[in-house]
């Protein structure tokens, strides 16, 4: 028995203004901290900043961004 997973592609739009640009600040990012005695790292993620409100946003290895010119 085979079991298939379809991932949902979503437009990329900025939660804040709903703005549909955003430029990479970086890949493979980890993040690390503490919280209540516990510390954590991330797994790596993808962060994008919106060119039109600033507003950061990080995604998991499994999202996938396109740019219009490869449309």
């Amino acid at each position: 028995m085979a079991v298939f997973f379809v991932v949902e592609q979503k437009a990329l739009s900025c939660p804040v203004c709903g703005s549909n640009k955003a430029e990479m600040m970086g890949k493979h990012v980890k993040l690390s901290g503490q919280f209540e005695d516990k510390e954590f790292l991330t797994t790596d993620l993808t962060v994008l900043r919106c060119v039109r409100c600033g507003y950061y946003m990080f995604f998991d290895d499994t999202a996938e961004f396109t740019s219009e010119d490869q449309l």
